[in-house]
């Protein structure tokens, strides 16, 4: 299912925004890093109806690292749940260093096999394969694979990317300083613009 499947690579940052004081300053350029959803779980900010429903996790937490609290490299993107079961562990593996479809696989049952030590930290700790995150999943899995069938329409709308898309190339987006900004010229906005987003993802 394309929903649930994790990368076969590690994830290589497109953006490396660098100045600004507040790390919730990041949103809009962590939404587009990792394609508006949660690196841990895959949950997509096109299922939820709500603001909030999504973090900044601080990969290394500022606990260990308060120099890391406004690194960009030091933040991911997660939804609330995983990033409350996160919190402060040290650990885990990373998805810039490691391809977490390595570690996971999901199943078509909803269930999550840990591949290798890695995955079944990233498992356990997540509590990915919780009896409620199974089901949950579960459901998920069966209704994209009936609107998929039944009503494409519908499924383009939970597969495709959000409305409300960021352009990391606006004044109001730009930072003191940043070694790539190509990747901005690149941000899923500009390809909307350009006619080249694709439908789904």
């Amino acid at each position: 299912m394309q929903a649930f499947e994790y990368p076969t690579e590690a994830h290589l940052r497109r953006h490396d925004p660098v100045g600004y004081s507040d790390y919730g300053s990041y949103r809009d350029w962590l939404r587009d890093e990792f394609t508006f959803r949660c690196v841990f779980c895959l949950h997509r900010e096109q299922w939820y109806g709500r603001s909030g429903t999504f973090n900044i996790e601080h990969f290394i937490p500022t606990a260990v690292d308060e120099f890391g609290e406004c690194r960009y490299t030091n933040l991911l993107y997660a939804c609330r749940t995983c990033n409350a079961a996160k919190s402060n562990v040290l650990g885990l593996a990373d998805p810039c260093q490691i391809a977490f479809g390595d570690c996971l696989r999901v199943r078509t049952d909803g269930k999550v096999d840990a591949l290798n030590d890695d995955g079944r930290r990233l498992r356990d700790v997540l509590r990915l394969d919780s009896p409620l995150n199974v089901s949950q999943r579960f459901r998920w899995i069966r209704t994209l694979i009936a609107l998929e069938q039944s009503h494409p329409d519908l499924y383009c709308e939970y597969m495709g990317f959000p409305d409300d898309l960021p352009d990391l190339r606006h004044p109001a987006k730009q930072v003191p300083q940043n070694t790539k900004p190509e990747g901005a010229e690149n941000c899923y906005f500009a390809l909307r613009e350009r006619g080249e987003l694709p439908e789904t993802y």
